[in-house]
C-alpha cells in the first residue's frame, strides 16, 4: 500500500479549518431540508457532527465531512443505510433523509454533508456489561453481516487505517509519538500480527463489514441493558475480513478480571449461531483482536497529538496503555477455539 494512502487518509483526521458554526449546521438544515431545528455538537473522528432537534422533540443527526475526503467515499456508508434498509427494514440503525431535491447528500462550503435520523439509546461504554449483553452484540453483529453480505461500492475497496488488514501500518504512526508507553513492545507485537495477517487474511471470508462496532457505536436499551437496541456510525465501512468485525466488537468487551477466552465465547458462540463461522476465521480471531487492542491506543494518541484541542478521544494513561498491551501479549500466546 503506497505510502501516499495512509497520508491521503490521516489527513481526513487532522482539523484544518474553522469549525463549522451552530447557526450555519441549522441553516443548511433548514435550507436543504426544511428542517426548523437548534444544533448541539457531537464529536467525531473525521466528520463533525451535530445533533439537530426540532420544535417537536423528533432528533437527526447533521454529518459534515472532512474536506479532505473523496464525495465518493462519503457515499459509501449511506449507500449501506440505504442497503441495509431495504434488505432488513427492521434492523436497528440510522435512516437516511432525502434533501428538498431528493439527494442524499448536499454540499457545504466545498464538503459533502447529509442528515440521518438519530438512533435512541444510551452506549454500551456507559452501560453495565454481562454474558447475555456480549451474546446480544455477537447477534446484532452476525445480523448486519448477513444484511450486508450482498453490498457492493466503489468505494469500499478503499485504504483506512482501520482497516484490520493494514494493522502493520500503525507501526508507522508511533515514529510520531516517541514518548509512546511500552513502544518496542507495541511495534514487536504489530510485526507478529502483521506476519499473521499477510499470511492468513487471502484464506478468510472477504466482505463489506461495519469496522466499528466498538462500545460507543453499540446502543443499549437503558430499560434492559442486556438488550442492544442499535448501531450507529458507518463510518469505518470497508471490504475486508468477515472476522474482523467480531474482532472488533470483543476488544471493548473483556470483561476485567475474566480470562479473555470467556468474554469473547459469549459474542462468538452467539455471532457463529446465525452465521457459522469457519475455522481459519477462528484461528484468526485472537490475532486481530489483539490488532484492534493495539490500533485503538495508538491511533487515539496520534490523533491527540494532531488534534489536542478535540473532544473525540482522551488522553490515554499511561497505565491504561500497559493493561492494553499486556492484553493483547495474552491474545498472541493462543488461537482461540469453540
Amino acid at each position: 500500500m503506497p505510502a501516499s494512502d495512509l497520508d491521503a487518509f490521516m489527513a481526513t483526521m487532522v482539523a484544518a479549518r474553522e469549525a463549522v458554526p451552530l447557526t450555519a449546521a441549522a441553516q443548511l438544515s433548514r435550507e436543504e431540508y426544511g428542517l426548523e431545528v437548534t444544533a448541539t455538537r457531537l464529536s467525531g473522528e473525521r466528520d463533525e457532527n451535530f445533533k439537530l432537534t426540532d420544535a417537536d422533540g423528533r432528533l437527526y443527526v447533521l454529518k459534515i465531512a472532512s474536506a479532505a475526503e473523496d464525495p465518493l467515499i462519503t457515499d459509501l456508508p449511506t449507500a449501506a443505510l440505504l442497503h441495509v434498509e431495504r434488505v432488513d427494514p427492521d434492523f436497528p440503525c440510522p435512516r437516511v433523509l432525502r434533501n428538498r431535491a431528493g439527494l442524499t447528500q448536499v454540499r457545504y462550503d466545498e464538503r459533502s454533508a447529509r442528515i440521518l435520523t438519530y438512533l435512541p439509546g444510551k452506549t454500551l461504554r456507559s452501560a453495565r456489561r454481562s454474558s447475555q449483553q456480549r451474546a446480544a452484540c455477537g447477534r446484532l453483529a452476525a445480523r448486519l453481516g448477513v444484511a450486508l453480505r450482498s453490498f457492493t461500492h466503489p468505494a469500499a475497496e478503499r485504504f483506512l487505517i482501520w482497516d484490520l488488514r493494514h494493522v502493520g501500518r500503525t507501526a508507522g504512526l508511533l515514529d510520531e509519538l516517541q514518548d509512546f508507553p511500552a513502544r518496542e513492545t507495541v511495534v514487536e507485537l504489530i510485526v507478529k500480527i502483521d506476519a499473521r495477517i499477510a499470511s492468513e487474511f487471502p484464506h478468510l471470508r472477504q466482505q463489506v463489514i461495519h469496522n466499528d462496532l466498538n462500545d460507543m457505536n453499540l446502543l443499549i436499551d437503558p430499560h434492559d441493558e442486556a438488550i442492544v437496541a442499535g448501531v450507529i456510525d458507518f463510518g469505518d465501512l470497508v471490504h475486508t475480513a468477515l472476522i474482523a468485525d467480531i474482532a472488533i466488537v470483543a476488544a471493548d468487551q473483556i470483561a476485567v478480571g475474566q480470562q479473555p477466552r470467556d468474554s469473547i465465547a459469549d459474542i462468538v458462540m452467539a455471532y457463529h449461531d446465525t452465521m457459522p463461522l469457519l475455522p481459519q476465521e477462528l484461528a484468526m480471531l485472537n490475532p486481530l483482536i489483539a490488532g484492534r487492542v493495539l490500533t485503538d491506543i495508538v491511533i487515539a494518541s496520534w490523533h491527540r497529538r494532531h488534534n489536542p484541542t478535540g473532544t473525540h478521544y482522551r488522553d490515554l494513561e499511561p497505565v491504561y496503555v500497559r493493561e492494553r498491551v499486556e492484553l493483547a501479549t495474552e491474545l498472541l500466546s493462543s488461537d482461540f477455539r469453540l
